[in-house]
């Protein structure tokens, strides 16, 4: 069940301006409010929901930070032309201290954070607020009973919890995208100080880590059902918060020397164990609590949030919860493209689900890495899209569709006026991410141990059917456990099928010090098949070995299919709309269009009701006739050489010259880098860092007068 309608009620009490479920509303903002705002639960629970505001807000978790920041790599892939430096897109690694977004970003991530601290302070300093213990009890040393002081949990310390678990979550992002931050756990009228000192990223890990330690223990597990879970933050999703924090704090990230505002290179903590064992410990603890499982399919958990279902006890274990026609993109920026011509009276048969940008997409590649078997597979990867007329259409292009959220799984529609603010929920915290969090701390500090090799097999086997198991799960599982780094692999591995999407990819490979590595062969991924599909290339064999995958015989470059009337496909978004029947999804065949329409589904066995595109449209400029679809890959010029969109994407840290030559940035400057095509290794063993770390924005610098710098280049 979704909440915002409770939300929403309990906001309007304080008549301020609308943005989502809980509302654009803000915490008291001086100390002599404080007793009037946190003078009851529920005054003090109307003003936790300002700070679940920031969480929601279209500028954080609504949209920015799974768009236009979530980072390429080799699962999320965004496309882009542009031969020159633009300054503002970092997905590609090419931005600049000036780029509007990335102050908006950095200003919009520290207004949560105030708004998190001037609700912490005053619900602390309120008259109605205690921390107590009470009488517990637990098995001594002898195994008798004893009793022993516990943390005595009430509304106002779970209260307290959630806005420190969201806190966290707004330094997590800061974290990732700077290093080290100004970090300050106290409002600005508490301490009068507008420019926090920039603080080491290992301080203020271990600052949030502590802070969550606590407060974890004075919240609500969600086996007690006291809050309405998972649209509120839970004990465990605070466990499961300090494990992420543990967990980055422990692992790489992009550094530099001290005074040195040019040179960086990637490094971790000396004691960066101690994290892992934090990390193991808080993820144990929420798969020990019992509260979750993965029962629905991979497929169903997704189909339900676009149906507003908000399953407790299940995969999720935070989601934030958006309010329809208010935030959230979710649903609108994923899944397939879909138009829909408001000014057209006609009602096509999109028409209901309103307009999509479909712009949230997947790597090419990333359908290839999956086993054949994998259910994920084809619910992920979407294949084509909708016209404004409702008419399907083939997307063969430089990324496809991420179909794990999509308006048009909704059951009913969200109308056909509707674009953006889809209230479909983002679950934030999941089982599955502890799990595999698990399973990576557990074989760091002890090995692919039975645990850990058992938290794995718990996310794949929802990932195939029962008659893959013994071999997907079980023995997959076991071939992996016979190494440490073969283990770490195959954790990351699942890693990358899972959470396309969720802005984990480029996050888990900068961890493991491994994003120079898989950002390189995404270029040549696309540069080598490119060039072989003209003619020849010098790197095409590497990148099939690196890959383990033959595209040579598998990538399609020309995609058959026909329209036909839906065939109630599992995969595909909704049950209603038209779709096609494709020959190839996943392999490269001599073409079958000398056949007739009618003998191929004859001579195939096949169920399928063949329509024309004017029996969906009704249009009279569009084909009468039943008639095989062929869409071909259009990488190349007609020279042959790779189009811009191979070249450029991922621009900031590998890309071709003006010269033809095949350059790296390193430290800040594009050098040619002399590929071999023999050795992937010895590639790899020479690639700079990856500068995915964006520059403090100019006007923060203006505003600290100069105390805070820009170090990596910027």
């Amino acid at each position: 069940m979704k909440l915002n309608k409770i939300f929403i009620s309990g906001l309007a009490m304080l008549a301020l301006t609308s943005c989502n479920d809980y509302l654009d509303v803000e915490p008291a903002t001086n100390v002599a409010s404080t007793g009037l705002v946190f003078g009851s639960e529920g005054e003090t629970r109307t003003a936790l929901y300002g700070v679940y505001a920031k969480v929601c807000s279209d500028n954080l978790f609504g949209n920015q930070l799974y768009t236009n920041f979530q980072l390429n790599s080799d699962v999320d892939f965004y496309a882009n032309s542009n031969e020159a430096a633009a300054g503002n897109q970092p997905r590609r690694f090419d931005v600049r201290s000036d780029a509007s977004n990335v102050e908006s970003l950095w200003n919009n991530l520290y207004s949560a954070v105030e708004t998190a601290n001037e609700f912490i302070y005053n619900l602390k300093n309120s008259k109605i607020y205690k921390e107590e213990t009470e009488d517990g009890a637990s098995e001594g040393t002898d195994g008798t009973t004893v009793t022993i002081q516990v943390p005595k949990v009430t509304d106002l310390t779970q209260m307290m919890g959630e806005a420190k678990v969201m806190r966290a979550m707004f330094y997590h992002e800061l974290l990732s995208y700077w290093g080290d931050i100004p970090f300050t756990l106290k409002s600005t009228y508490e301490t009068d100080n507008l420019n926090p000192t920039v603080t080491p990223r290992q301080e203020v890990s271990d600052s949030l880590i502590a802070d969550l330690i606590h407060a974890a223990e004075y919240m609500y597990s969600d086996k007690e059902n006291k809050v309405s879970a998972p649209e509120r933050i839970t004990k465990e999703a605070a466990y499961a918060m300090i494990a992420r924090l543990a967990l980055q704090a422990g692992g790489y990230s992009l550094n530099h020397d001290e005074g040195n505002v040019t040179q960086y290179y990637m490094s971790r903590p000396s004691n960066y164990r101690d994290y892992y064992v934090i990390a193991r410990e808080y993820a144990k603890m929420v798969i020990d609590a019992g509260g979750h499982s993965l029962s629905k399919s991979y497929r169903d958990f997704f189909v339900d949030q676009c149906n507003f279902v908000a399953t407790a006890g299940d995969d999720a274990i935070f989601e934030i919860p958006f309010a329809k026609e208010t935030a959230g993109n979710w649903g609108y920026a994923q899944g397939p493209t879909s138009g829909v011509d408001t000014g057209d009276a006609t009602d096509y048969s999109n028409s209901a689900w309103g307009a999509t940008s479909g712009n949230v997409r997947c790597s090419a590649f990333y359908r290839y890495s999956f086993d054949e078997n994998d259910l994920r597979r084809d619910f992920i990867n979407g294949l084509w899209y909708y016209s404004n007329q409702g008419l399907p259409t083939m997307r063969l292009d430089y990324a496809m569709h991420n179909n794990k959220w999509s308006k048009l799984w909704n059951t009913n529609g969200l109308g056909k006026t509707t674009t953006a603010a889809t209230g479909i929920n983002f679950a934030y915290i999941r089982y599955a991410d502890v799990l595999l969090m698990f399973a990576e701390a557990e074989n760091e500090v002890n090995g692919p141990t039975a645990e850990a090799q058992e938290a794995l097999k718990t996310v794949r086997r929802r990932a195939f059917s029962t008659a893959d198991q013994a071999d997907m799960v079980d023995a997959y599982v076991a071939a992996a456990a016979s190494s440490k780094e073969d283990f770490l692999n195959a954790v990351l591995d699942e890693r990358k099928w899972e959470f396309a999407g969720e802005n984990m990819r480029w996050k888990d490979l900068v961890r493991n010090n491994m994003y120079a590595e898989k950002v390189f062969f995404t270029f040549l991924d696309y540069y080598a098949v490119t060039e072989a599909m003209s003619g020849t290339s010098s790197y095409i064999d590497m990148v099939e070995g690196y890959d383990k995958v033959p595209y040579s015989d598998v990538f399609v470059q020309s995609m058959y299919s026909i329209l036909v009337k839906n065939y109630n496909d599992p995969n595909f978004p909704n049950r209603g709309l038209y779709m096609f029947y494709v020959v190839n999804p996943y392999s490269t065949i001599q073409n079958p269009t000398g056949t007739t329409v009618a003998k191929y589904i004859s001579d195939n066995e096949l169920d399928l009701e063949p329509v024309s595109p004017r029996a969906i449209t009704g249009l009279s400029s569009s084909s009468n006739s039943v008639a095989w679809t062929t869409t071909n890959l259009a990488w190349a010029n007609d020279d042959g050489s790779p189009k811009n969109q191979i070249l450029y994407s991922l621009y900031g840290y590998i890309r071709v010259d003006q010269r033809g030559n095949i350059v790296v940035v390193n430290n800040g400057a594009a050098q040619p880098f002399n590929i071999n095509p023999d050795n992937a290794q010895d590639n790899i063993n020479r690639l700079p860092a990856v500068r995915y770390m964006l520059p403090v924005p100019q006007e923060a610098i203006a505003r600290s007068g100069g105390v805070y710098k820009n170090y990596y280049g910027y």
